[in-house]
């Protein structure tokens, strides 16, 4: 399983304190997840895809929690701070990945694995999205449907058939991003990465 950093150092704190960052929560996926992944992108290339289709890369596959969105960077530290405390007292949970199709619609610019909710994710989820009003945004108010972006393509994916899969994957920390726009597609940049900490559930899982 791939290490998860507990601290990024200054030098990793993005410059520029006074430029608002693009910021989102998420969970980066374990090396297992990566490789179910990399074989449901080979198999659903066998399909054909549109021709200016674009695999998200291994750095960039990611579970978004919270879109925090532009954020003012004096914000960070409260943050951090706030992830930290969630990350302390929220155990590792797991999802079920059952299906890889358009995302979020029939037709759509994503292609997606999308995860069945559980409550442990949900609840986890529900912890960041109260981050936000500390930082003085609305909380997002759209359904959280879990998934891991594995493809874009500006035409639209429509052709490839729904993947049916029964994938369980280890969800063990709680990650913070930015956003980058680049000439080729947004990149995102790990600011903190935390392992989830806490003691499970009563009934003695998290699943």
């Amino acid at each position: 399983m791939q290490k998860i950093q507990s601290e990024h150092t200054e030098e990793k704190r993005p410059p520029g304190r006074d430029q608002p960052l693009r910021l989102f929560i998420g969970v980066a996926p374990d090396s297992a997840t990566q490789r179910f992944l990399d074989a449901t992108c080979h198999h659903v290339a066998q399909q054909g895809l549109p021709r200016d289709h674009r695999w998200i890369s291994h750095a960039n596959r990611h579970l978004t929690l919270t879109f925090l969105g532009d954020t003012d960077a004096t914000h960070l530290d409260l943050i951090e701070d706030r992830l930290r405390s969630i990350a302390a007292t929220s155990p590792i949970c797991y999802g079920e990945i059952v299906s890889t199709h358009p995302f979020p619609k029939n037709r759509a610019k994503m292609l997606a694995a999308e995860l069945l909710p559980n409550p442990p994710l949900a609840r986890l989820q529900q912890k960041c999205k109260a981050l936000m009003r500390a930082v003085g945004k609305p909380p997002e108010r759209k359904t959280f449907r879990p998934h891991f972006t594995l493809a874009r393509s500006q035409r639209g994916f429509a052709g490839p058939q729904p993947v049916t899969t029964a994938f369980t994957c280890r969800l063990d920390n709680l990650t913070l991003y930015r956003s980058l726009l680049t000439p080729t597609g947004s990149q995102y940049e790990v600011l903190l990465s935390l392992p989830l900490e806490g003691a499970p559930d009563s009934q003695g899982t998290s699943k």
